[in-house]
């Protein structure tokens, strides 16, 4: 068993059964801590009615701290149920976000560059609209020597997964280097001069 820990979630990897079991992060404490912050300027008030209505997206806001990675776990569960993209590592059961089962699978070894540059070539670069997700090759792995995404529970990357999804499964080179396309693009231009 592997244990992997996120900002919002901790993953048990069981690769002998090949999956891997998701469980929130409820930041609790820190979510409380506001409330029992002295104030000496007389504007706690107004500082809590901000905390308290940050939206969910937003990491220090309350509710973030508290919900982020059971609606993480949900929005990933939900997305795979009703696109079945073949770009993203199935889900295969939700207990309401508080837990996910996901299939697993060999682990991305990329380097971060390599996979981002392949990533961004491929989307025409969309990627940027989610590139926390995108850039960490611990976000992906393996299947059949295909790609596939792990943490999509952003619903930023939904719109890049539909979008380019399928590009992405069909046409990753898993061999792919930055340093080397860079050389033969290099050579290109010093050709065509």
């Amino acid at each position: 068993m592997q244990i992997r820990k996120g900002k919002d979630r901790i993953v048990f990897v069981f690769p002998l059964l090949r999956i891997a079991v998701k469980f929130p992060i409820i930041h609790f404490f820190i979510a409380v801590k506001p409330f029992f912050r002295c104030d000496t300027k007389g504007k706690k008030w107004e500082y809590l009615k901000k905390y308290l209505t940050w939206p969910l997206e937003a990491y220090g806001g309350f509710r973030g701290l508290l919900f982020r990675g059971i609606s993480a776990n949900w929005n990933e569960f939900w997305f795979y149920w009703k696109t079945r993209n073949s770009f993203l590592q199935p889900t295969y059961f939700s207990l309401f976000g508080l837990l996910n089962i996901q299939r697993c699978d060999e682990p991305c070894q990329l380097q971060e560059v390599d996979l981002w540059c392949q990533l961004y070539e491929l989307t025409s670069g969309k990627v940027f609209g989610d590139s926390h997700h995108f850039a960490n090759p611990r976000n992906f792995c393996f299947c059949d020597r295909k790609l596939r995404m792990l943490d999509y529970g952003s619903g930023r990357s939904h719109g890049v997964i539909t979008q380019y999804g399928i590009k992405i499964v069909e046409l990753f080179n898993p061999a792919y280097c930055w340093e080397e396309e860079k050389k033969k693009l290099q050579e290109k231009r010093e050709s065509t001069v």
